[in-house]
Order: C-alpha cells, then sequence, then structure tokens
C-alpha cells in the first residue's frame, strides 16, 4: 500500500485535528459490531482519523471507460457515536443495508458509501449506490488497491 502521507488527508485545508482511535475505542468498536478492523484500514485511521483525501478519485474495477469516482470523506472513529461522520453511527445504519459484514469507510458527495466487504477473504472493497436502488458494485480487490488506485481529480486541477 502506498504511503498514507501521499493522500494528504484534510478537513478544510488543514491537518485533521483528531487523534488516532485508542485500542479501547477499536475493541469496543470490533466487539459491538462483531467485526475486526483490517490492518490496512487501521494504518489509515491511525495516520488520519477521518478527512478528506486530497488524491481522492478513481475508476471502479473491471469497467474500462467508467466515470470517476470520488471520496469525499473517510469516516472517524472515536467515542462519540452519533455524528453522521462517525464509523459508529455509520455502521449501525448502513449494516441494516449491506449486511453484518460490511464496514462502510467514506463516502462520495453523494451520500454512497464505500465499503469493506469483511465476508470476503481477502475483505474487497465495494461501493453501495443509494440512488440506484442500493446497487452494490465492487471498486477494489483489497483495501490496499483502493488506496493505491486513489488519484487526482482531473477535473479540480
Amino acid at each position: 500500500m502506498r504511503n498514507l502521507s501521499e493522500l494528504n488527508i484534510n478537513e478544510g485545508g488543514r491537518p485533521v485535528p483528531r487523534p488516532a482511535p485508542n485500542q479501547p475505542v477499536v475493541a469496543a468498536f470490533e466487539s459491538h459490531f462483531g467485526l475486526k478492523l483490517p490492518s490496512a484500514y487501521s494504518a489509515l485511521l491511525q495516520h488520519a482519523n477521518g478527512g478528506h483525501p486530497e488524491l481522492d478519485s478513481f475508476k471502479p474495477i473491471g469497467t474500462p471507460g467508467a466515470a470517476t469516482w470520488s471520496v469525499n470523506r473517510f469516516y472517524h472513529l472515536d467515542d462519540e457515536r452519533t455524528s453522521p461522520s462517525n464509523l459508529w453511527s455509520t455502521t449501525e445504519n448502513w449494516q441494516r443495508i449491506l449486511g453484518k459484514s460490511a464496514l462502510p469507510f467514506a463516502s462520495d458527495a453523494g451520500g454512497n458509501q464505500f465499503f469493506l466487504d469483511l465476508g470476503a477473504n481477502p475483505p474487497t472493497v465495494k461501493g453501495c449506490l443509494h440512488d440506484e436502488r442500493f446497487r452494490v458494485v465492487d471498486l477494489a480487490p483489497s483495501f490496499e488497491a483502493f488506496i493505491d488506485n486513489l488519484e487526482i481529480d482531473p477535473d479540480m486541477i
């Protein structure tokens, strides 16, 4: 997986102010949802606990000529469980639609979800298009591949 500092994850152009989630918070989250955070995703949370990546655009796998998608925000993890950009509330809400093995980790500007399918081995990255009757599409064969494929949005240069 690429060096995470290349993503330049920020909030309003400034470094993300939230500290990395501590072990008790991670353990409580994993226990509550019956999930184990993959190490590559944990590394992202340790590097930047939520925020907007400057390298935010990608093309889904196996879709030549497809439109570019963009990550608006990575979710954060801390003790506060009700914020709409927190993993607690996001996972609670989206698992009802995506299933118990889904771990939403980011969204686009329209509210479509990017999530890890922890039922796959290794976990794969998928997208849920809420305005297309919650259609699920494959985005990357792993979280590492997803991160490696992020680029600067060509429309924002």
